[in-house]
């Protein structure tokens, strides 16, 4: 019997070629909590073959087709192109309520069959990671299933959603607590007080007492006053234990591997990042090599490095370590742009650093330039950085690639529109944003719109900044579908506002900036995790980042995953062939 079933939340439909990736968070809480002696069962259904079970295959198929009509009719004349649309478009979205529906049904079903698996177990606790969007309300569904037919069970949400919203995933759902931030501790110390109690109050009354005594860090829990919220535990990546995979069926071959937790900087007016990790916390090289050689043992060549913003020599001292055990392997990193980068010396040794990075496997980055206006950057997003560190930086990395003769896809992220300052239009922004896009020529352009999440400084000083924000806004926000290949008008409306604009309108102004960068021939929202599957599963050069694009779009509108699920064993035979490298 299992002391604790760890269930990974998902929507009824897929976001992303990229959400079968390997679930480390929860195989890392697995291997820590096995070894304090108790035993954990994953649950983890954001698999290829999960989603199929809750897609009809036929209509799937049949919406495929009818997107891909539409798809082309807005390539064709003018005239015929809206004479399609106008007949195929009603139709479509007939069917998609269809699917959504049937989808939700499937889900449900399989939930409750989940939350009786659940209470047969005899598991004293459930632990769900929540996701955004509709993956939450899937988490709220379990856990009602749960509480009706295992009533002392209890029920623990973590996971992102816990992080950045806190007490709010405990206001109006029957989970009995929240762990945030880093939890293998947390999660230890509840299982352990939940051997010596019989009763979940009890436990609940445990909970409350060790945290009174400063014992338990990191929880959110409810009591006979309402909510209790625990002191924080500082996070220390060096905690951080090899993931436990017990079943790969359905899963993507590229390991998530803990670099680094928080971020170098820390300062950005609208990220998150800063609110769950208080202090920037480096992991040992060495750690980090010697998990990717335990993942190349069990026949994965492929990684992504964790860190919000893998600093540039941790990065190269990580590097050196994979050159000197000849571990060969590839990986991608989310990157700043570094400081004084135009100064010769800094520049020289940026094309060196990455040059060291390129010969050590990385082929794929992401840097988050925000806008293309000092003052926005400065003022706005506190980001820290000129506009000439941005290009210089890129410069210095295409000059890397190219002396290494080894290629490397690079991703820049825009938040637009965003609050303006000094009579600055958003027409200005928008243009300054083309311009930095066209001089630093990326392999792909996120842009994303501005969202005030809590803790930030958006959130607390959301006047300042222009955000009108509702008294539901945060319950909104915590269930709100975001999904880019959705039109605006089909977004809902949440009590958001950006110096009058609603979110509609915002999402107007985003779609519009990323529909100018297409017309200049910018392939835009691909990522450095997507540009790893691309690559791996045969999709080359610009052209092949497109085709990638285009077939992952039709995918997700359709719900049709068969293209996806032969990228994925693409990507697999790709992965464990980089992995068998190693091995002669």
């Amino acid at each position: 019997m299992a002391d604790l079933i760890l269930w990974n939340s998902i929507a009824k439909r897929r976001h992303s070629p990229s959400d079968t990736f390997l679930e480390n968070g929860l195989g890392m809480l697995k291997s820590f909590i096995e070894k304090q002696g108790f035993k954990v069962e994953i649950i983890d259904w954001a698999r290829s073959n999960q989603w199929d079970k809750m897609t009809p295959g036929t209509l799937a198929r049949i919406n495929r087709c009818m997107a891909a009509v539409l798809w082309s009719s807005n390539g064709s004349g003018k005239r015929r192109g809206k004479t399609i649309s106008r007949l195929v478009s009603p139709l479509f979205l007939l069917s998609q309520g269809v699917m959504s529906n049937v989808q939700k049904r499937l889900q449900e079903r399989m939930i409750r069959e989940l939350a009786r698996y659940i209470h047969d177990s005899g598991c004293q606790v459930l632990g769900i990671k929540s996701w955004y969007g509709e993956a939450f309300p899937a988490a709220k569904y379990l856990a009602r299933c749960v509480r009706k037919l295992a009533p002392e069970v209890l029920i623990v949400v973590g996971g992102p959603h816990a992080s950045i919203y806190r007490d709010a995933v405990l206001e109006d759902s029957v989970f009995d607590v929240a762990v945030v931030g880093e939890g293998e501790r947390a999660l230890s110390a509840i299982l352990a007080l939940a051997r010596q109690t019989k009763t979940r109050e009890k436990l609940l009354q445990e909970i409350a007492w060790m945290v009174s005594l400063g014992q338990l860090k990191n929880v959110i829990f409810r009591n006979n006053r309402g909510i209790g919220i625990s002191a924080r535990e500082q996070a220390d990546a060096n905690s951080k234990v090899v993931p436990c995979y017990d079943l790969l069926e359905g899963k993507t071959l590229i390991h998530v591997v803990v670099d680094s937790l928080g971020c170098p900087w820390g300062k950005c007016n609208f990220c998150s990042h800063s609110c769950i990790y208080q202090k920037h916390s480096l992991r040992k090289a060495q750690s980090v090599v010697d998990e990717i050689g335990e993942m190349v043992s069990r026949g994965i060549g492929i990684f992504r490095f964790a860190g919000s913003s893998t600093a540039l020599a941790h990065a190269c001292d990580i590097a050196a370590l994979l050159d000197k055990s000849g571990l060969r392997v590839l990986f991608s990193m989310f990157a700043r742009a570094e400081p004084g980068a135009s100064e010769d010396i800094v520049y020289s040794r940026l094309v060196d650093s990455y040059g060291q990075l390129l010969r050590s496997g990385l082929r794929a980055v992401f840097i988050g330039a925000e806008s293309g206006i000092d003052l926005i950057n400065y003022l706005v997003m506190n980001k820290g950085l000129a506009l000439g560190d941005i290009t210089a930086t890129v410069r210095a990395m295409r000059e890397a690639s190219q002396k290494e003769r080894l290629p490397l896809d690079i991703g820049l992220s825009l938040i637009y529109p965003a609050p303006t300052v000094c009579d600055i239009t958003l027409e200005q922004l928008k243009i300054e944003n083309i311009k930095l896009i066209e001089q630093t020529g990326p392999d792909s352009v996120l842009v994303s719109p501005p969202a005030p999440f809590p803790g930030t400084a958006w959130f607390k000083e959301k006047d300042r900044f222009g955000f009108e924000l509702g008294e539901r806004f945060v319950q909104e926000i915590l269930e709100y579908e975001y999904a880019l290949y959705k039109p605006p008008s089909l977004w809902p409306e949440i009590d958001l506002k950006l110096k009058g604009m609603s979110l509609r309108e915002i999402l107007e102004e985003c779609q519009d900036l990323r529909g100018l960068l297409e017309e200049k021939g910018f392939v835009t929202e691909v990522t450095d995790e997507h540009f790893l599957m691309m690559r791996a599963a045969g999709y080359l050069g610009k052209e092949g980042a497109v085709t990638f694009k285009n077939q992952a779009l039709l995918s997700l509108i359709s719900c049709d995953y068969r293209w996806m699920n032969r990228v994925q064993e693409r990507v697999n035979q790709a992965s464990l062939a980089q992995a068998l490298i190693n091995k002669r």
